[in-house]
């Protein structure tokens, strides 16, 4: 069976195997960010916010910026940053290693000093991924006395709070549990919107779980701007507070027990959440259901997504999800009226 992704409806591409599969879909489970959520104002830009904000309260100078939106498509492409707070810090630590290599903390000039941050997030993903791969590779350019110094320096917590800060603003206690002390006014996250309606949702014939990377302050905090509470059970929400973090395919595990499912999509827009989805394919034992992973293009990897998807081998993707549930929804109409016959 051919199973090389090609066009089946407006916006949407599957494998021959997928097609026939998602007759019997019934759970569809989504990412948020890049999936139900435009993130694309909020979250790339509290990133360059928060590096050149904490790159400055250690004594770095210079007008330009130290990375732009674009360029942290380049880590999300790399793997293991579904966490923007970790993306920030891995932006900020390449800079910090950069600075003892050249004895310098202009950010210009070490914007321009090999390598560039293409070059690191694509070493970064040859070693694995993360925090951890960008660290390995940080080590093949500086010696372990310039590594050493730049890790002693990395304030991962302050990072972290400073990109909170930006994305919540004077929020930041009803979202984070945290004071904005250094960032005061409208949060970035006031630019997010919703990629997909409650009717849109609510008309499809699937029951719908979520598995996050964001907190439960941010989930709500996205619900009442998109209009979408209440639609996804509560058994079936995994967010950062529950303890279970991409790509551990735990989240899936626990929403397959609370829904039920036949078969199930999980629709993501970045390697992590692929990951999520075929590491619960490996490790999921025969009396569980079946999970098909949707690439959401356009996502946090920028214009690499539909490459990045192909080459891993997924399912399906998709343009947007009112594509694919519009798709989805005329498969599972399809397939009740060929089983009616059988059953009368």
């Amino acid at each position: 069976m051919n199973l090389e992704l090609r066009p089946v409806a407006d916006g949407v591409y599957a494998t021959s195997r997928a097609e026939l599969q998602v007759e019997v879909c019934d759970v569809v489970v989504f990412d948020m960010d890049g999936v139900l959520i435009d993130v694309r104002h909020s979250y790339p830009v509290v990133i360059c916010r928060a590096v050149d904000q904490f790159l400055a309260e250690n004594g770095f100078s210079g007008d330009g910026t130290a990375v732009t939106p674009e360029e942290t498509t380049y880590f999300k492409a790399a793997g293991g940053f579904n966490s923007d707070w970790a993306l920030a810090q891995g932006v900020a630590l390449v800079y910090l290693v950069k600075a003892h290599m050249a004895g310098a903390r202009q950010i210009d000039g070490l914007r321009n000093l090999s390598p560039d941050l293409a070059t690191v997030a694509r070493a970064a993903a040859q070693l694995g991924g993360g925090l951890d791969g960008l660290t390995r590779a940080l080590g093949h350019w500086a010696d372990a006395q310039d590594l050493e110094r730049a890790l002693n320096e990395w304030d991962r917590a302050r990072i972290t709070r400073l990109a909170q800060e930006f994305y919540a603003g004077d929020q930041a206690l009803t979202v984070f549990g945290v004071t904005n002390d250094t960032i005061s006014g409208d949060g970035l996250m006031l630019t997010e919107k919703p990629l997909v309606t409650r009717e849109e949702l609510l008309a499809a014939p699937f029951q719908y779980g979520l598995y996050t990377g964001r907190n439960r302050g941010e989930v709500e905090t996205a619900f009442q701007m998109a209009n979408l509470s209440g639609i996804f059970p509560e058994p079936a929400i995994i967010t950062e507070n529950t303890g279970i973090k991409k790509p551990n395919p735990a989240g899936l595990f626990r929403i397959a027990e609370a829904l039920k499912p036949h078969l199930m999509i999980y629709a993501g827009d970045n390697l992590d959440d692929w990951q999520v989805a075929a590491r619960y394919e490996t490790e999921r034992p025969l009396d569980a259901p079946p999970c098909l992973f949707c690439g959401v293009l356009n996502g946090s990897p920028g214009p690499m997504s539909f490459n990045l998807f192909q080459e891993r081998g997924a399912d399906l993707m998709t343009q947007s999800v009112p594509h694919l549930l519009r798709w989805l929804s005329q498969r599972r109409r399809t397939w009740a009226q060929a089983e009616a016959p059988s059953r009368s």
